[in-house]
């Protein structure tokens, strides 16, 4: 009989623990009903107008609102106190597109870009916390000697031509607060020092592509060119890499054009930009003040 009424209450306890929601999964639910609110048709709220549509209690409604907007998911207009959708909710909305539709429209073009140099071509995104990029996709060469780079591999900002190309093309708050940590030391090219990785970000803007000589691994060289929405933000990299044992100056120009024409592809698909390159004539041959290779 004992054993009767406590299997009858622990099967009541179950049954209330399953159809009320756990504080943290309401508040969950919670902060995405009030994102869900913001449409074209109804752009602006106020806490008492979301509290009311949504059943919730004023002082819930107004601690959601104050934590996306710390977030800069919303932001606050001083005059009204009217919400709206922040940066951070287009941002995110750019991420997930482009995650959806960059695989599909990139993967022939990377498929060209690699017979066509005879090296590895590499996709590259941003991670969330905008602190380093990461793999999306690539195709590899056939040659026996190549850079095998696995999808989701990550790597700081700082080093490689892909991850610098990313980080050239941030906000410059983003970018600022990547100079303001320790600079980690992965290969005997890797940029350390904040000061000079400015001058090379602001290299990398001024001739629209990145490069890089034995940055995150011995033997390893690689450029890249950004794709950009029409707010300036960075979606992705496309960039080929590859062994130092073929690398012939002579054909770094060559390289890059490719990588330029593949981006182009990839963001005319998706309704993005590239900018312009310049290659000059004699930066083919050059080496920096820190004798790296272009």
């Amino acid at each position: 009989m004992l054993a009767s009424m406590t299997r009858e209450k622990v099967s009541k306890s179950a049954s209330a623990s399953s159809s009320t929601p756990k504080p943290a999964l309401q508040v969950l639910e919670r902060t995405f009903s009030i994102l869900e609110l913001f449409t074209e048709e109804r752009p602006e709220w106020t806490t008492t107008e979301v509290a009311r549509t949504l059943g919730l209690p004023i002082p819930t409604a107004h601690r959601i609102l104050a934590a996306l907007n710390r977030r800069g998911y919303v932001s606050q207009q001083e005059e009204t106190k009217r919400f709206r959708l922040g940066v951070a909710a287009l941002q995110l909305g750019d991420r997930a597109r482009a995650v959806v539709d960059l695989r599909s429209v990139a993967l022939p073009v990377l498929r060209r870009l690699s017979r066509d140099t005879g090296e590895t071509a590499l996709l590259t995104v941003l991670t969330p916390q905008q602190d380093k990029g990461v793999c999306l996709e690539r195709v590899e060469t056939p040659q026996p000697l190549r850079l095998s780079v696995l999808p989701g591999r990550q790597l700081p900002l700082h080093a490689g031509a892909s991850q610098k190309v990313l980080m050239a093309y941030v906000r410059p708050a983003v970018a600022e607060r990547l100079l303001a940590r320790p600079l980690d030391h992965l290969c005997h090219n890797t940029i350390t020092e904040p000061e000079a990785l400015r001058e090379e970000l602001q290299a990398i803007r001024g001739r629209g592509w990145a490069s890089s000589f034995e940055e995150t691994n011995v033997g390893v060289w690689g450029v890249a060119v950004p794709v950009l929405n029409d707010r300036g933000g960075v979606v992705c990299a496309v960039g080929i890499a590859g062994p130092s044992a073929r690398l012939a100056q002579d054909r770094i120009a060559d390289h890059v054009a490719r990588t330029h024409a593949g981006a182009r592809e990839i963001a005319g698909a998706l309704g993005h930009r590239v900018p312009e390159v310049e290659i000059a004539p004699d930066r083919r041959k050059a080496r920096s003040k820190t004798g790296r290779k272009p």
